[in-house]
């Protein structure tokens, strides 16, 4: 972190790919959301004893909806960590 705090490139750097990150995690969203319906669970389980394809559907729902909760946040303390330092850059 020190290395970079005198460099202004590398600060914009770290600004950028946190940008990035959160633009990436808005596209994996809608991308994940719109086959995530798409799936026809009703015509596996049809073929299968019980319903394994609804209740591993219904888990990974679950599971990408807590890491799209959980990977905002991380971006938001990216960005303040990087914010911090260069305040505290400029603070003396």
């Amino acid at each position: 972190m020190r290395q970079l705090l005198g460099n202004k490139l590398g600060q914009a750097g770290m600004v950028g790919a946190a940008v990035g990150l959160l633009i990436t995690l808005i596209i994996a969203v809608l991308i994940y959301y719109n086959i995530a319906g798409s799936i026809d669970v009703t015509g596996i389980d049809a073929k299968l004893e019980g319903s394994p394809a609804g209740n591993a559907t219904n888990n990974i729902n679950d599971q990408a909806a807590t890491f799209f909760t959980i990977a905002p946040i991380v971006a938001v303390v990216i960005v303040a960590v990087v914010v911090i330092s260069y305040v505290s850059r400029i603070g003396g």
